[in-house]
């Protein structure tokens, strides 16, 4: 029997004005996946245990599993491959948890059959993962898993994406509300956007993620978070989240360089230069306002991550 463990981290989407292209990898919380497999001559793909969230232990249907399946199919892997899967990515809250298993197996299965995939590879297969649990392969969220850092997907039959590395003085605060959740929020979050955009918004968004890209090629916090305003998306989707326009100023008031909705949501991103103002001051002004709004909100201060690694080989 061979083993390999791999642990791969959250993710954040968007980033306020680059939907479905930039996303950024945090350093907690993470998702660990466990893959052991045994010749058989006969392939077969078996979500052995789950812990942390309920899931569907269907390998057509689970994240994990359709990533080691297609691989295995494309590969003419014909062996047995059990997956254990141990959840720390929370689900529903805009953190990329699917994209986040489906990348740790994308890793798992390179390392475990010595396959020698590009980052290109791996980003394709984990958007295997997001199909099966969305319906589409979202590939920014597996692109930041994959990769760590912040990146800019090139979507496409092959996608691929371009890595930066953060600022030094970099830190992210996340705070998710306690609100009341549509079912397939995803696929709620996305039926909300619009399907024209006038001229001047698009204009303005170009201008934003444009600032967001040169701040991170800069290394330049402010620049970032000067850029993480969308007046496409956010504007449709802000109504899933009670008090979000209070608790974006508050946020900026208390020293963030910027804030936006974690990719669908909930959750509320907001970026930090360390070097001069304290994050945990940020995150308490975050909850606070949520609580003023009548919502209560918990969060955490974490930093930009690195991507999926192998922990564990035999």
């Amino acid at each position: 029997m061979k083993k390999v463990t791999v642990e791969s981290p959250a993710s954040s989407a968007n980033l306020g004005p680059g939907f479905d292209v930039f996303a950024l990898a945090l350093a907690r919380p993470s998702d660990r996946i466990t893959l052991r497999s045994e010749k058989s001559g006969k392939l077969r793909v078996a979500i052995r245990q789950v812990v942390g969230a309920t899931i569907p232990v269907t390998a057509t249907k689970n994240s994990a599993g359709a990533v080691c399946l297609a691989i295995a199919e494309d590969r003419g892997i014909r062996e047995s491959i059990a997956v254990d899967i141990s959840k720390g990515v929370p689900i529903g809250m805009g953190m990329g948890s699917s994209g986040a298993s489906a990348a740790a197996a994308a890793v798992a299965m390179n390392e475990l059959f010595d396959l020698d995939m590009s980052s290109d590879d791996l980003i394709f297969y984990a958007g295997k993962g997001e199909e099966a649990t969305s319906g589409a392969a979202h590939y920014d969220n597996v692109s930041a898993a994959v990769l760590g850092g912040f990146v800019v997907v090139v979507a496409g039959n092959r996608p691929s994406a371009i890595r930066f590395d953060p600022p030094e003085n970099m830190s992210l605060c996340v705070v998710t509300p306690a609100v009341k959740l549509p079912e397939r929020k995803t696929e709620y979050a996305r039926s909300l956007i619009p399907k024209k955009v006038e001229l001047k918004m698009m204009v303005s968004n170009v201008a934003n993620a444009s600032l967001v890209v040169s701040g991170f090629a800069r290394g330049d916090t402010d620049l970032i978070g000067r850029g993480m305003n969308d007046r496409v998306i956010e504007e449709a989707r802000k109504r899933m989240i009670p008090g979000y326009d209070a608790v974006k100023r508050s946020a900026t008031q208390a020293g963030a360089a910027g804030a936006c909705i974690s990719g669908a949501g909930p959750s509320i991103l907001a970026v930090v230069d360390r070097g001069k103002v304290r994050p945990s001051a940020v995150l308490d002004a975050m909850i606070l306002r949520f609580e003023r709004e009548g919502v209560k909100a918990d969060g955490f201060v974490t930093k930009v991550g690195d991507g999926a690694r192998e922990i564990a080989h035999r």
